[in-house]
């Protein structure tokens, strides 16, 4: 398994509640697939550069999470589908990923990365 990063953006009309019932949905898939998220960080509302299929903003949420490299294709196409996710951008994260999102040291967040590819 290999850690990676992903860049969420969901809509900004969602609410609260909604958004959190999207995190919910969209971290599951990630479970599904076989992979365990390690970190979520909301980063708030963003203006876009450009209006985007009508939208002028959005949500970003980033997440570090393991998966095996063989299921970060379906990963892509499912949330391509999906209507929460409007748009996602997953990168091969390392331990400043997990960092960011997990606010942990980076010896920390090396031991954490080590910790889990040792579980398997």
């Amino acid at each position: 398994m290999n850690t990676y990063e992903g860049l969420f953006i969901f809509a900004d009309t969602l609410k609260e509640e909604e958004l959190k019932e999207a995190l919910d949905g969209t971290m599951s898939m990630i479970k599904k697939q076989g992979g365990s998220v390690l970190g979520l960080k909301k980063i708030g509302r963003r203006n876009f550069a450009r209006t985007m299929k009508k939208r002028e903003s959005g949500i970003y949420v980033r997440s570090v999470f393991n998966l095996d490299p063989s299921e970060i294709s379906p990963l892509i196409a499912r949330y391509n589908l999906s209507d929460d996710v409007f748009r996602v951008q997953i990168t091969r994260g390392d331990s400043k990923s997990l960092e960011f999102v997990a606010n942990l040291t980076l010896e920390e967040a090396e031991k954490k990365i080590k910790a889990e590819e040792n579980a398997e």
